[in-house]
Order: C-alpha cells, then structure tokens, then sequence
C-alpha cells in the first residue's frame, strides 16, 4: 500500500598529472564483487569496470530536469533543446577532466533517469544513479514508497537490482537526505532501510547530514548497530562544519567525509568560510586520511543552463559551464597549501573508485 507523506587541474593536471599517476589501492577497502574478474560500478549505462570510473564528483544533480524545466522558457524549445544544451555543457566538463558524476537525485525530488541515461550517452560522462529517500522540503506531494523500514528496503533493492521507474537502468548508490542532528523516527526508518538495503546489494551509502550539530556521529550509530561498514558510508556536506575533532573521529572509524559545501564558504552567508573549508581538508590529508575524503559541489546542474535572471545564488557560484568549481578553484588552492598531486589524485580518483566498486552481499 503506498501511502501519502510529507509535503513536499585543473584540465591540464587533470588530464596529464592525475591519469599519469600510479593507482594504489586503499588500504582496509572492502572486498569487492566482480565481473569476469573485474571490480564492477553500476552506471546508467550498465555496469563498468570501476578502474575506468577515473575522476569522478561523487554529490551532484543531474537528474532532475523536470523541475529545471519548469522554469525553462518554452521558447527555448522544451526538453529536447534542454537535452542538447545539457549535453553541450557536460562535454565541457568532460573536457576539463571530469570521467564520472554521481547524481543523488532521488525518486522523490524530480529524478528523471531516463534524462540522465541520454546525457549520459551523448556527452561521454559515465553517471551513476542513485535510490533513496529525501526526508526534508522541497515538498513534492509525492507517494512514499513504504513508512516501514521493510518497505523501504525492498523499494531500494528493487531499484538497484530490477531497474528504475520502469526501466532496466539500475542504481548504483543509495542516497538518504536528513536534517535533524538526532534522527527523528521516519528518518532513522530510512537509515536502516538504507542499511539493509546496502548490505543486500553490496552498494554503498551517501547520507546528507547535519555536519554543524555533528549529526554523523548519531546516523554512525543507527548504520552501525544494522551491521554496515563505515567504509560503504559517505557523510556529505561535511565541511559545513569546521570541527576537526568532529571529522577525525569518523575518519578514525571509517567513515568517508564528503567536502562539496566548500564553495558555499564563499558568500559571507554560510560558516565556515572557504578558507576554513579548505584548511580542514588540508588538515585531514595532513592527518593520513586523505583516503576518506571526497570532492564534490552538491550542484543543480540544470539551473546552470537557465537565463540569468531565472538562476539562484547557488548557481551564481559556479563557473559558466557548472560543476567546475572544484577542478577550477579548489584543487589549484589545495595545490597551493602543499597538496600533492598524488594525494588529489587518491581523493578524485582512488577513493570514487574504491567506495563506487560493488561490493558482496552480506
């Protein structure tokens, strides 16, 4: 019974230093399912062996063209120019060293996977799709799958091994967005679900987080007492908090910390700032974790292809093309305060294909 919810670098150093580097495995990685004995990704496209996922932006929104669209000017030719221009742009990404993008739209935000399998195709750019559940506004008036953590599961499951909305287009990673720092009942319901859906699978787990009231440290404990590994969790958005104990901490048990906030610390709006932003990372890489972190921009790539007057602050940030901010601005910055190239490489490249990789059901 479905039942009515809320409402709701760098191109040179990419393209020469980066892919000349030597690839290390990371240690304590788990082990790893296979396909004619190759590690395997699951993308829109099928499943890839993960050596070729290359660089990769790990929290990203490609997928959720419908509600672009709705403030697309019709004159502009609808869908199938939105398409075209989405394509044009995306080669421009691939361009500047970009192999892979992961989007964390959900079903229940505007997810269009079949728009996402297309742009996929045309522009070159491996994607990865994501099942899941957002418990927080936009509102969408959508019907909830299930409010059990069973139901739940069974809809993640469904959509990793059977295909999306109808499709054989699988998912390849299961995204849960909360917000409060102490999860409320339905959206520890959606930890577990996520949990034991991962560990059906062997996909792994990005939770949008709270990181300011150090909210990874309770969705730690709901993953953890369903038996997951903290090395098949990501907690992004991380770097809204500048707390290095917060952050060592879950990198000393395991768990990934996803920066893709970092570029937000530019407007005089969001704490920390960018500098902040940047040093944590420095500071982390400087601690011997530079195996536990990500780089990514949350973007909503659509809203780079809209008019001017019809973008938000968010999109204002990025560079023309979009999701360009981190192989443009942060990386040549992290250059700057002695990252090496080896260690960006570990971070863009190493871990992706590491955390992407599937691994055994268990």
């Amino acid at each position: 019974m479905r039942v009515t919810t809320r409402r709701e670098l760098l191109k040179g150093a990419l393209a020469t230093g980066i892919a000349a580097a030597i690839l290390r495995p990371v240690a304590g990685a788990p082990e790893t399912e296979s396909v004619n004995g190759l590690p395997i990704s699951q993308t829109v496209l099928g499943p890839l062996d993960a050596s070729k996922l290359g660089y990769t932006l790990p929290h990203e929104h490609i997928a959720d063209g419908p509600y672009f669209l709705q403030r697309w000017p019709k004159a502009w030719g609808g869908r199938r120019e939105f398409v075209d221009k989405s394509v044009e742009s995306l080669k421009a990404v691939r361009a500047a060293g970009v192999s892979t993008i992961v989007d964390l739209t959900t079903y229940d935000v505007f997810r269009d996977v079949r728009f996402l399998e297309e742009v996929s195709r045309k522009s070159g750019i491996n994607m990865i799709a994501s099942t899941g559940q957002r418990f927080f506004p936009p509102n969408t008036d959508v019907l909830m799958p299930a409010l059990t953590t069973e139901g739940l599961a069974e809809f993640f499951t469904k959509e990793i091994e059977r295909g999306i909305d109808g499709t054989s287009i699988r998912a390849g990673v299961i995204k849960i967005g909360i917000v409060a720092h102490q999860p409320t009942a339905l959206e520890a319901t959606g930890l577990r679900a996520a949990a034991r859906a991962s560990r059906a699978t062997g996909v792994p787990i990005r939770v949008h987080t709270d990181a300011p009231h150090r909210a990874g440290e309770s969705d730690a404990a709901i993953l953890e007492d369903e038996g997951v590994s903290p090395a098949r969790v990501s907690f992004d958005h991380s770097d809204d908090s500048g707390d290095m104990d917060y952050f060592l901490g879950l990198a000393k048990r395991g768990y990934s910390l996803s920066m893709d906030h970092v570029h937000r610390g530019s407007i005089s709006k969001f704490e920390p700032d960018f500098t902040r932003r940047a040093q944590c990372i420095k500071l982390l890489i400087d601690a011997g974790f530079a195996n536990k972190i990500f780089l990514s921009q949350d973007t909503g790539f659509g809203a780079s292809l809209l008019p001017e007057e019809n973008k938000d602050w968010r999109d204002r940030l990025d560079p023309p093309e979009g999701m360009l901010f981190t192989t443009r601005k942060l990386i040549p910055h992290l250059q700057n305060m002695g990252v090496s190239i080896q260690q960006i490489h570990t971070i863009t490249v190493e871990n992706p294909k590491n955390f992407f990789t599937k691994a055994p059901a268990n």
